[in-house]
């Protein structure tokens, strides 16, 4: 059971919550690990993830934007339920059972996975970091995500100065579309068409743009293919060995249908904790796309 009291949410039932396993599944990259649990960060917003024995306490002083992010209203075992039909999804499910999809700020994710384009992982949070501290706001011991607006102010120059490369030019592109209004009809839009809209901005392809819709807006119907997925495919749907990511990301989809974000969660974190410390795949994951 989930409940709000005094700033804290207590978590009793940890059969669908795992820090570790939410945090470290490619989904978010503002955290770190304290002592006592964790540090998250959302906007200009913190809280403290707590062990306490047999419980995860969240503090902060919005406790209801993090019942919210981190999804404690839905039933990640009816999900896990219905997902159990697929006999090649078991071992990953029960892997990653503590999994949940974090509820995003779309602005956030839009520039937070366009840095995470042919990236990897530590790399990502530390051009992350760099971004919140050179033009994020000041909030006494941390600092604020920087607003569309800040960024679009910001020279491409000053941008690279935070280790962005080559993607410096997409994310002013972003910002300055975001302040105009790119993001607001999205929400209107059904899938195929918010997916096409976001691949229009430069920087944003197919993968992306499902990171932006799975994390950022929750749509369900996608399925984010990298790297790690590739592996997946090939080794459980090896009936197209030479499909191009986006062949099997709409392959994947027709598959698992509104749960294929969920599907692709369980199945990124399981081949990604299990494998990353094979030879090879630290060398691909010097360049991973997450």
């Amino acid at each position: 059971m989930n409940g709000i009291s005094n700033n804290l949410i207590t978590i009793s039932d940890l059969s669908s919550f795992d820090p570790t396993h939410i945090l470290e599944s490619g989904q978010v990259f503002r955290y770190y690990r304290t002592e006592s649990g964790y540090k998250i960060f959302s906007q200009n917003l913190f809280c403290s993830l707590i062990y306490d024995n047999a419980r995860v306490i969240i503090d902060s002083n919005r406790p209801e934007y993090f019942y919210n992010y981190f999804d404690l209203g839905r039933d990640y075992g009816s999900i896990k339920q219905k997902l159990s039909v697929y006999p090649n999804l078991t071992e990953a499910i029960e892997f990653g059972k503590g999994i949940r999809i974090l509820n995003q700020d779309p602005a956030e994710t839009v520039i937070s996975f366009i840095i995470s384009a042919n990236n990897n992982i530590p790399r990502i949070k530390k051009i992350i970091e760099r971004l919140c501290v050179m033009f994020g706001e000041d909030m006494g011991g941390y600092y604020a995500f920087p607003t569309a607006e800040r960024l679009a102010e910001a020279s491409i120059e000053q941008l690279r100065e935070a280790g962005t490369g080559y993607r410096a030019e997409y994310i002013k592109s972003a910002a300055l579309a975001i302040k105009d209004g790119f993001l607001q009809s999205l929400s209107g839009m059904d899938t195929p068409t918010a997916r096409k809209h976001l691949m229009s901005q430069k920087g944003i392809g197919g993968k992306v743009a499902d990171c932006i819709l799975l994390f950022g807006y929750h749509r369900e119907d996608v399925f984010p293919t990298d790297v790690w997925i590739s592996r997946v495919y090939q080794k459980f749907f090896a009936e197209c060995e030479t499909c191009s990511r986006e062949q099997m990301s709409k392959r994947l989809v027709g598959l698992f249908g509104n749960l294929s974000g969920y599907a692709q969660q369980y199945l990124f974190y399981h081949i990604r904790q299990t494998q990353k410390n094979t030879k090879q795949s630290k060398t691909e994951e010097q360049n991973e796309q997450t």
